[in-house]
């Protein structure tokens, strides 16, 4: 059982006890918290094996993709844009063939503008375009208008910024000349890499649109299953951008419960979770408190009482998963019993857990685990992989049924384990992620103990 004292020493942040229910970190703290923070990692966050197998399993030549979540894993790239609303303007073309693995195809100005800034160290294919002009290529292309860059008045020398722009787009130029629309872009990578007449999958209606109007002698197909399968098996990049997710995420929970008082709201604790995530440069999903994850849920905390919290953020895009059960005071000697036998049992399920083990075969660990203990407590075990979505594994076509998913070399797994029944004079939820390694799996966070005393 953790206190008070010891729930955010053990993590090494050295808070004091007794915050009060709306007090905010000092400013050494904060700083201290600041100082933890990763360096941005640029480029591509895909695990571009685990990419070849799947494609290579699902006779793919390449996936064409659009969607922000998947232009980001394939490359880094975080565009703005995609989170305005606008459709995808910047298309990444993932190959089996390591010549030429990656490419993207962009409109010229928002290269120059945004994107130029993450590839002006990288060896990253560009195939921009701007619009039509007037007059024909010799490939029957309408001509494309010059790029719209910013002009240079001459006042003063161009800064860093503006240098670095204009020499990134100069060295792009100079490897291929910008196409006149999108489609004619589009073409020329696909032909560049050799699948224009291949089986590509796609992610968007947009990008079918577009793909089919490059390459109308391709095949064209939903993407989502590839997605998925590539997902869970992380590279090295993912791993390390998971670990700290997963560690902040752990540490602004704990922090965030030490705020807990009898006759305290449930918001203020949630608004706590949040700002506590958001000094360690996270972005707060949802947290689940007490069974109830509607943020327009009102209750105050009781002495005596036991309430489950379940916090989901992310940091870069990668989630952190945390549960655990809160006790305020003393709780109900049944639910100290609910905790300790779910404690006990994930720690059977743990000392299972590595390649080859199927979803199936950890809920029914768990399960006897609570038989051998002669306790009938309905209590689910379910795992799910975690990674850039908080399941992100679920598709929505050709997939396994999870019960049958394997665990892999490289996945990040969490496995739920929250209270199923009414009736307990409380509720309780145990959760923690987990890395499959070659022979077996570590925590990626700081466990600590299985309950907190507040």
């Amino acid at each position: 059982m953790i206190g008070r004292r010891t729930a955010i020493e053990g993590l090494g942040l050295g808070l004091a006890a007794g915050i009060g229910a709306a007090t905010t970190a000092n400013a050494a703290e904060i700083a201290a918290i600041a100082a933890k923070l990763p360096k941005p990692i640029v480029g591509p966050r895909m695990n571009f094996a685990q990419a070849e197998k799947i494609m290579t399993q699902l006779g793919l030549d390449a996936l064409v993709l659009g969607a922000g979540v998947n232009l980001y894993h394939a490359t880094g790239l975080d565009l703005t844009t995609t989170r305005m609303g606008h459709a995808p303007p910047v298309f990444v073309i993932i190959t089996r063939s390591e010549k030429q693995r990656l490419s993207i195809v962009a409109p010229a100005f928002l290269y120059y503008y945004t994107i130029a800034q993450d590839v002006r160290d990288q060896d990253l294919p560009a195939y921009v375009y701007t619009a039509p002009a007037a007059g024909m290529t010799a490939d029957g292309e309408p001509n494309a208008q010059p790029l719209e860059i910013f002009s240079d008045r001459g006042v003063s020398p161009l800064d860093a910024i503006e240098s670095m722009r204009a020499n990134v787009v100069k060295r792009t130029m100079a490897a291929r000349a910008a196409r006149a629309e999108l489609k004619y872009a589009l073409r020329k990578a696909l032909k560049d890499v050799g699948v224009h007449k291949g089986r590509i999958a796609v992610d968007l209606p947009s990008v079918m649109r577009s793909t089919a109007e490059a390459a109308p002698e391709a095949t064209l197909v939903d993407a989502d299953d590839a997605l998925r399968r590539i997902r869970p098996v992380k590279s090295d990049v993912e791993i390390a951008l998971m670990r700290y997710a997963a560690q902040a995420n752990a540490e602004a929970a704990l922090e965030a419960v030490q705020t807990v008082r009898a006759g305290g709201d449930v918001r203020d604790l949630r608004a706590s979770y949040f700002a506590a995530g958001a000094r360690r440069g996270l972005r707060g999903v949802f947290m689940v408190i007490d069974r109830v994850s509607s943020p327009t849920f009102e209750a105050n905390f009781h002495d005596g009482q036991c309430f489950s919290i379940d916090c989901v953020s992310e940091y870069a895009g990668y989630h952190g998963d945390y549960a655990r059960a809160v006790f305020v005071g003393e709780p109900p000697r049944h639910m100290k019993d609910v905790t300790k036998a779910t404690g006990q049992a994930w720690e059977v399920v743990r000392s299972m857990l590595k390649p080859g083990v199927k979803f199936a075969d950890i809920i029914a660990k768990g399960k006897g685990a609570l038989k051998g203990m002669k306790v009938d407590y309905n209590i689910s075990f379910t795992p799910h992989s975690v990674g850039l979505f908080h399941n992100d594994h679920d598709g929505s076509s050709g997939l396994p049924p999870r019960q049958d998913m394997v665990l892999e070399k490289g996945m990040v797994l969490s496995v739920d384990c929250p209270l199923l029944e009414a009736g307990n004079g409380g509720s309780s939820h145990l959760e923690d992620l987990t890395l499959i390694t070659a022979d077996g799996s570590e925590p990626i966070h700081d466990i600590g103990h299985k309950t907190i005393t507040v």
